[in-house]
């Protein structure tokens, strides 16, 4: 039962985010919304999406500073899961900052 919910979660993530890219050109971009709740709920709920959101990550620096953005201004659980997609190199350079001596 637990895998069915899963596999409905995620597919149903699907969904939303080709939705979301389908209507984020629209004059009120709630496309955009729809996207990020989907790629949240593909990070929950999906090793691969976690993965891809990794890799996407580490490959482009502007989705980086706009997820960590988004984790700043989040709530606790939901910086719990959106830290799970931080690739290493951009951990290992901005934990320093947040240090004070």
């Amino acid at each position: 039962m637990v895998h069915i919910k899963r596999w409905v979660i995620i597919a149903f993530a699907i969904m939303l985010f080709l939705v979301g890219l389908a209507s984020v050109w629209t004059p009120v971009p709630i496309g955009a919304v729809l996207m990020t709740f989907a790629t949240f709920l593909l990070i929950a709920y999906s090793r691969r999406g976690r993965a891809l959101v990794r890799g996407v990550r580490r490959r482009s620096a502007l989705v980086d500073k706009q997820m960590r953005w988004f984790e700043t201004r989040s709530k606790a659980k939901m910086v719990r899961v959106l830290k799970t997609t931080q690739p290493l190199e951009s951990r290992l350079r901005y934990s320093t900052r947040h240090i004070k001596p």
